[in-house]
């Protein structure tokens, strides 16, 4: 995603420049200190995702907002509370309030990639059927914690069942590509948004310590919002 930062204040603009260089698929394409100069530079630049202070000189960044005809994503950033209903009256993605730790900064940008993915790939659907044994599953796909791999049968962990089912890891691979689930090991597909933590090349899911390949951990730490600290 194109990124641009308008935020008037120095050491917070640095802030968010840190933790965006932290976030590799989020392209940093600059900062402003005014909203007049972020729109004329959008007039030649495509931007994605709009990190808005909302107390800037001149024009306030709702007011900004409110004179774009397609508006990009917006994350809100200010140091007062009470601006946080304007925000999301105009449908901002979240509200950062100051200071913000980087992991409140990762569960933002979590949302805007959710919603920006949500625009450019079909939808998965609600739920799946699926056949274990003689029954037949209306699946919640949302439910599935992860998918293990053995040959031509796959294991779906869910949050109230196990479930085996024919099917390769490839064919759960599409059937899921563009949502929460990413692969993590050859074996192994894993739900983002029921991970409990990350810890070297574990992932741990309630009870259930995972392994990740080196292959897929690069990706997998994009994805849950940033780098890992040496």
């Amino acid at each position: 995603m194109n990124c641009i930062i308008i935020e008037d204040e120095p050491a917070a603009q640095s802030i968010l420049e840190h933790n965006l260089s932290r976030c590799p698929d989020l392209r940093f394409c600059g900062a402003f200190a005014d909203a007049f100069s972020a729109q004329a530079f959008m007039q030649n630049q495509a931007i994605d995702l709009i990190f808005l202070d909302i107390n800037l000189p001149e024009m306030s960044g709702v007011s900004f907002l409110r004179t774009l005809v397609t508006p990009p994503l917006v994350i809100f950033t200010t140091a007062y509370p009470q601006y946080a209903v304007d925000g999301f009256d105009l449908e901002a993605i979240d509200f950062l309030l100051k200071p913000f730790s980087f992991e409140r900064f990762c569960k933002a940008v979590n949302k805007a990639r959710q919603k920006f993915n949500s625009r450019i790939q079909p939808a998965l659907p609600a739920k799946l059927s699926v056949k274990s044994g003689k029954r037949i599953y209306q699946l919640v796909v949302e439910d599935i914690r992860f998918i293990e791999a053995c040959g031509d049968y796959v294991t779906l962990f869910c949050v109230d069942k196990k479930l085996v089912v024919h099917g390769t890891m490839k064919s759960w691979e599409e059937k899921l590509k563009g949502s929460s689930f990413l692969k993590v090991h050859r074996t192994t597909i894993v739900n983002l948004s029921k991970i409990d933590h990350i810890e070297g090349n574990q992932i741990q899911i309630g009870e259930h310590k995972l392994p990740v390949s080196e292959q897929f951990k690069e990706e997998l730490l994009e994805r849950m919002g940033g780098k890992q600290e040496n």
